[in-house]
């Protein structure tokens, strides 16, 4: 049988949290932390660079997912995750490792996220995850893991 792995992030400059699959099971999850008392954005985005190629090498998947940026009302966060999106592509293309972006609203629809506001969909996937994985997780590790059961049910089918 050929075992094919699988990462997905939900990336931020402060905590990206990570699920990694086998085929269809979910073999470890976490957050990758910037260094809290860091100010700067373009620190943080090179210590995020520096975890998310360390996660890369260890875990050294066939296949990346990431969440697509979404602007929420400051321009600056904006542009700060979409530096970040390309810091994570460039480090594909270096490794020749395939990868897809997937829009939040795709994910969260297919794995049922409900409200309206962020705070609420933060809490919906914590225990969505808690009902489906029989884990308690943080909002960071429960995005990446729903993001990971998307890819795993409507991309390796």
């Amino acid at each position: 049988m050929i075992i094919i792995v699988l990462l997905c992030l939900d990336q931020s400059t402060k905590a990206t949290g990570y699920s990694v699959w086998e085929n269809k099971n979910l073999v470890a999850y976490g957050v990758l932390k910037s260094n809290p008392k860091e100010s700067n954005p373009i620190e943080r985005m090179k210590e995020q660079y520096d975890l998310i190629k360390h996660l890369i090498s260890v875990t050294n998947p066939d296949f990346v997912v990431f969440e697509n940026v979404q602007y929420q009302n400051n321009f600056g966060t904006f542009q700060q995750l979409s530096q970040l999106q390309g810091i994570i592509m460039s480090q594909l293309f270096e490794k020749d490792i395939g990868f897809t972006i997937v829009e939040s609203t795709a994910w969260k629809s297919y794995c049922s996220v409900r409200g309206r506001k962020r705070a609420e969909q933060k809490a919906s996937a914590i225990q969505i995850v808690k009902d489906k994985f029989n884990l308690s997780v943080s909002d960071d590790e429960a995005d990446a893991i729903l993001i990971g059961f998307w890819t795993v049910n409507k991309i390796l089918i």
